[in-house]
């Protein structure tokens, strides 16, 4: 769910990145028993159920029958491309997500993607219908290296039946338990594997359907949490990488400013755990549904311990009201977002607290008429993003087992409207 754009420096990362353990063989994981007897990946679609869940996340049998899916197994294709029926539609989008924290404290994020503003900006034309690249590298000495490029069509390629992208000459392939990401441009440069440690992970089909069916946003964590290794060229200088790695895979065919009143967004590790937590608040006019998400895994033995998008079982709250460290921002920013989980005698509190700004994006500061319509009617002033280092403090008792622990991540903002954050004037003390 991450989005890379404009970034700094991590230096709280090195130590965390150093105290993992990684088993020394790949944890197993359930995959279609057909897939490997296919010629092609993708069998045929089944015919779409008449039921679906719509403003949550679809979880029943007719929701996994509409998207050809199962709640039992991954295939490959699920992380193929997944919008390549309408990538014709300015408004469809599609982004390949990918995050490495080196041993050494260096921190490497790539995405590839097929619209400059991923699905973030509404009533995008058919000239911003490009595919493009963002490659950040952080060093362990403060120094940070990016790359924010578009590209042609002409550029890009993608397969549907597995994940095999390719966006001008940075290449993403991988088969859900091995990726290798490839790629140089100018004095940068990457070649690195990634080893899943654990299972892939959507919470449920992992679409969205907002009211209808014809509009709908999709995740899938096909690397909730993996170790890494390879090289890095920076300035020309060849280097070996090793460490941990994730990588995950968002689609959908309608604005995130169309649907989305704000979501916060957080991964990271404690020990030998990984751990993802979500909290998306739809607009009124999808029911100011909150949809939660919590993953916890152990990458030591791949076990799941807890894998909920249950808003019964989950609840997550904003406090601590800061200054935002961006002076272009308008407003404060609640630093701290704290989940509790509880389903029946199973339960754990995940809280993430800022220690460092990452980056932080506004789009549309120059809006189309047709964009400034739109914000209007939906009453948006500002869309941002904004992404941070973060301190975990975590503790679980849930699938027999109980731990507790500090860890380190990131956790990330998006606000489409400004209206979900504190005023200036907030004191500090207060919570939401």
């Amino acid at each position: 769910m991450n989005l890379a754009a404009r970034t700094s420096r991590r230096t709280w990362l090195r130590g965390a990145a150093a105290a993992v353990v990684v088993p020394a063989a790949a944890t197993a994981f359930g995959h279609d028993p057909a897939e490997a007897g296919r010629a092609k990946g993708r069998t045929a679609m089944p015919p779409p159920s008449k039921d679906y869940t719509a403003n949550r996340i679809g979880s029943t049998p007719d929701d996994f029958s509409r998207v050809g899916l199962s709640p039992s197994y991954y295939q490959q294709w699920e992380d193929g491309f997944r919008t390549a029926a309408v990538n014709d539609d300015p408004d469809a989008y599609e982004w390949w997500y990918s995050e490495f924290t080196g041993d050494d404290g260096t921190v490497v994020s790539l995405a590839l993607r097929t619209r400059p503003g991923n699905g973030f900006e509404p009533d995008t034309t058919e000239a911003e219908r490009v595919p493009g690249v963002s490659l950040v590298v952080a060093d362990p000495d403060g120094a940070a290296h990016s790359i924010v490029r578009d590209y042609t069509w002409d550029d890009f390629a993608a397969g549907t039946d597995r994940c095999d992208v390719r966006v001008g000459p940075f290449t993403l392939t991988g088969d859900l338990s091995t990726y290798r990401i490839q790629g140089v441009d100018g004095d940068l440069a990457l070649d690195l594997t990634l080893v899943n440690r654990v299972s892939p992970f959507r919470p449920g089909t992992g679409f969205l359907y907002l009211g209808g069916t014809d509009k709908y946003q999709a995740w899938f964590a096909a690397v909730p949490a993996g170790m890494a290794w390879g090289t890095l060229t920076v300035k020309g200088r060849r280097r070996r990488f090793a460490g941990r790695g994730y990588h995950d895979h968002n689609w959908g065919n309608t604005s995130f400013a169309n649907f989305v009143d704000h979501f916060r967004w957080g991964r990271g590790t404690v020990d030998r755990y990984a751990v993802i937590a979500l909290d998306l608040l739809l607009r009124p006019e999808f029911d100011s549904t909150s949809q939660p998400v919590l993953l916890v895994d152990d990458t030591w033995t791949g076990q799941r311990l807890i894998a909920s998008f249950d808003p019964e079982a989950i609840n997550a709250t904003e406090y601590e009201p800061r200054p935002h460290p961006n002076p272009d921002y308008p407003a404060n920013y609640y630093a701290t977002v704290d989940w509790q989980y509880t389903n029946g005698t199973d339960n754990a509190r995940v809280t993430m607290t800022d220690t460092e700004l990452i980056g932080s994006h506004r789009y549309l500061t120059d809006p189309s008429p047709a964009q400034q319509a739109t914000l209007t009617s939906l009453g948006i002033d500002q869309i941002w993003h904004t992404r941070y280092a973060a301190t975990i403090a975590f503790g679980f008792d849930a699938a027999g087992r109980t731990a507790t622990g500090n860890g380190a991540g990131t956790l990330a903002n998006a606000q489409f409207g400004t209206g979900s954050s504190p005023p200036k004037n907030t004191p500090t003390s207060s919570s939401r």
